[in-house]
């Protein structure tokens, strides 16, 4: 159904005020149309009135051209006059056709439909039944488009993508804290965004990028040593991937919630949440992350031969081919490549009480780090591999080869010191203030910078939650 004159003539009127305010403002249509996130086509069309664009159009454009309002309150009187219009044609529309159904008297269950017969030119009618069957249709199509009518813009949900792929590849190489700030900021767009009419796609795509954010707060609050709020927000992302039903979201989720559990000494809780996670994501880089945080926990409660089984099932999923848009997409804190393997690895080894293994592990971590581009290069694993490169040799006698490794963590900024790189540097210290190094000079020296080291540093500066 066409919309009457009056509304043509209004969007025309509506279309032309647009195009004042935006010479007025000094914008081409290109230009404009980049800050509405629309094609320079559709602006040119919206200003003849030949285009019907949905009201997020009409909200962007107001906050583009500073028009208080002017141009949303005029598009939402026209949609107001649009509906009853619609409404009222099916109204009329609606007598014109009456099914009544009788028994056929045959004692089976069809049916005789008796249609009333209605003449041309009867009230209500107009022209007859063909007017009906437009009129039927028109009204499934108003409806059929007031559900298609979305607020999100063609490139805003485009944009919000890439906002958070960019924080999560940042997210290796950037100090926490002002990165967290950032994600709360993006987090705030998409709930908001979440909050406005869109289609099931954008809803989903939405969804997941909320869930991502929240895992990525996760992981940063537990970096900034907040283990409760790291619980919550990997339970928000795992909320998020469950009603999307997208797995590798779900795990990524799980297998945070394990880490918060082993930094409070959690150890089955831990094991618990990293199998629960398997169960989501059985294969690719997130299993391999799930099986490794596994191999962790079980290590640091003691099951050794299980950890050793996690830690080779860590390595055939990270072999897999398996390819998802979360690990591999996002990538960046979400991709689990062969030098943080190597990294959980040491982690478990050092928890079995094997140095000697452990301090390979860690070197091969280091050397795949250090090989690494520097956007591409985990600062906070690098550095905790070194640590446990020097607990292995400090558990050795290497005393002097331990010292050599520190002083190359040493020298990282205060706000990259994370939280679990100053809980491992203390098992440092433990070991330097033991008996084997209690007459060593260069233990005391060591202890002491370890604990200058440890006290400044972003973690320290945060109110503990708790």
């Amino acid at each position: 159904m066409r919309d009457s004159e009056n509304v043509e003539s209004a969007r025309r009127e509506l279309g032309e005020k647009l195009a004042a305010y935006r010479r007025a403002a000094g914008y081409s249509q290109a230009e404009f149309a980049r800050l509405v996130t629309w094609s320079r086509s559709s602006v040119a069309n919206v200003e003849t009135g030949r285009q019907h664009v949905p009201r997020e159009f009409w909200k962007l454009a107001d906050a583009a051209l500073r028009a208080d309002g002017v141009l949303l309150t005029a598009n939402d009187k026209i949609e107001t006059v649009v509906r009853r219009e619609r409404e009222e044609a099916v109204r009329r529309a609606r007598p014109l056709l009456i099914a009544v159904a009788k028994d056929n008297g045959t004692g089976t269950t069809g049916e005789l439909v008796q249609w009333t017969r209605w003449a041309p030119g009867q009230s209500g009618i107009g022209d007859g039944l063909p007017d009906v069957i437009a009129l039927a249709a028109s009204d499934a199509r108003g409806h059929a488009e007031k559900l298609a009518v979305t607020e999100i813009g063609p490139g805003m949900a485009e944009q919000l993508k890439a906002d958070v792929v960019r924080l999560g590849r940042a997210y290796v190489s950037a100090p926490p804290l002002p990165l967290f700030a950032a994600m709360y900021r993006s987090l705030g767009h998409l709930q908001a965004a979440l909050g406005q009419k869109a289609y099931p796609a954008q809803v989903r795509e939405l969804s997941f990028l909320a869930g991502v954010l929240c895992g990525l707060m996760a992981n940063a609050s537990l970096d900034l040593g907040r283990e409760n709020a790291a619980d919550d927000l990997a339970r928000a992302a795992w909320t998020y991937g469950r009603t999307i039903d997208h797995s590798p979201l779900m795990g990524w989720a799980r297998g945070t919630q394990a880490l918060a559990a082993i930094w409070e000494h959690r150890y089955p809780d831990a094991a618990q949440y990293a199998q629960d996670g398997l169960t989501h994501l059985p294969a690719g880089m997130g299993a391999a992350r799930l099986h490794a945080i596994h191999a962790r926990a079980l290590s640091a409660h003691g099951d050794q031969a299980q950890a050793r089984a996690a830690l080779k099932a860590a390595a055939n999923a990270r072999a897999d081919t398996y390819r998802d848009e979360l690990h591999d997409g996002v990538a960046g804190e979400f991709a689990f490549d062969d030098a943080k393997l190597w990294y959980y690895h040491a982690l478990t080894y050092v928890d079995a009480g094997n140095p000697a293994k452990a301090e390979g592990a860690a070197a091969a971590a280091i050397r795949l780090y250090q090989a690494a581009p520097v956007r591409l290069r985990s600062y906070g694993c690098e550095a905790l591999a070194l640590v446990h490169l020097a607990i292995a040799q400090l558990m050795s006698n290497k005393l002097d080869d331990a010292a050599e490794t520190l002083g190359s963590m040493l020298v990282l900024e205060p706000e990259r010191r994370i939280s679990s790189l100053n809980q491992h540097v203390e098992t440092c210290r433990g070991l330097l203030r033991g008996a084997a190094y209690r007459d060593a000079r260069t233990a005391r020296r060591l202890e002491e910078q370890l604990a200058q080291f440890s006290g400044a540093s972003a973690a320290r500066a945060l109110p503990s939650g708790r």
